[in-house]
């Protein structure tokens, strides 16, 4: 049996593929790091170091377009393989990170993370899981997909 879990557009050719999450990024950081920058508009964000994720290269440039902005300063910054990495990096004050809001949410709720600037964007792909057409009336397949749903 193979199930996969994937982000994009939900098109996986003979694949049966079932939309899991949306996606909604929000910029995060540690309190200290606010305590050191004002952060009175998007823009003051540039004045912290914007951490990337190599995954998503755009995701910055986006953030700022979509609130009609733009900086220079979108593509510079660290680049992390991961959002974990991302999320450890700005936990620990090295800057402020662009994520998925609910990879970041235990954090926020605790205090450990905090979001600078209250502007969020919902991506256009979401979060798939997705299993052969063929094996779509397999019990197995059924349910494990229902455990999964479940869990959301």
């Amino acid at each position: 049996m193979l199930i996969a879990f994937f982000f994009g557009h939900g098109v996986w050719p003979r694949a049966e593929c079932v939309k899991l999450l949306d996606e909604e990024v929000v910029p995060v950081c540690a309190p200290g790091v606010m305590e050191q920058t004002d952060v009175n508009d998007p823009l003051a964000l540039t004045r912290m170091i914007l951490l990337q994720v190599s995954t998503r290269p755009e995701a910055w440039h986006d953030w700022f377009e979509a609130q009609n902005l733009y900086t220079e300063h979108s593509y510079h910054g660290p680049r992390f393989d991961t959002f974990y990495m991302a999320l450890r990096a700005a936990r620990a004050g090295c800057g402020v990170a662009l994520v998925p809001r609910f990879l970041a949410q235990e954090e926020l709720d605790e205090g450990k993370l905090v979001i600078p600037w209250p502007f969020s964007l919902n991506s256009q792909d979401a979060y798939y899981m997705a299993y052969p057409e063929h094996m779509a009336d397999l019990h197995k397949v059924k349910s494990f997909t229902e455990w999964i749903k479940a869990r959301l």
